[in-house]
């Protein structure tokens, strides 16, 4: 077995399934679009030479997944899905306190101040994938037609 399939088996076998679902969640739940993702980004690590077994390696990896879900979109993926990925990967990213507070908000006053504090913190997530106000402004008016 050459070097660089091993390297594939062994990522596949500690991240495989981790990387499967976040393709999956990325492509829409387009599993084979998700299943060429994931064979995708094994070979652009086994190319990569030694990625170790830390953290590093599967931070490559999940970073590379992000990539060539993004690569895709041009020709694959309409505008407004794109957008919708991004609003629900910035969604996903943020800490499970403020992402329930923006999908299950309770009423009170306490509640008013979490909800600043997560708007603020998924309105910097958003801007971290290029989501601007404009696109979902465009985003929502599509929703609602």
């Amino acid at each position: 077995m050459a070097r660089g399939e091993k390297v594939v088996r062994a990522l596949y076998q500690q991240h495989g399934a981790a990387l499967m679902a976040y393709a999956n969640r990325l492509t829409g739940g387009r599993q084979a679009w998700a299943d060429d993702v994931v064979t995708e980004t094994l070979v652009r690590a086994a190319k990569a030479g030694d990625l170790g077994k830390d953290i590093q390696a599967r931070l490559w990896l999940f970073r590379t997944v992000q990539d060539v879900v993004g690569e895709g979109t041009d020709s694959v993926v309409p505008v407004a899905q794109r957008r919708q990925l991004a609003v629900a990967d910035a969604l996903f990213a943020l800490p499970p306190r403020h992402r329930d507070v923006l999908v299950a908000p309770k009423p009170g006053a306490a509640a008013t101040k979490d909800a600043f504090a997560a708007l603020h913190a998924f309105r910097s997530a958003l801007a971290a994938r290029g989501v601007t106000k404009s696109g979902l402004d465009d985003l929502l008016a599509e929703r609602q037609q």
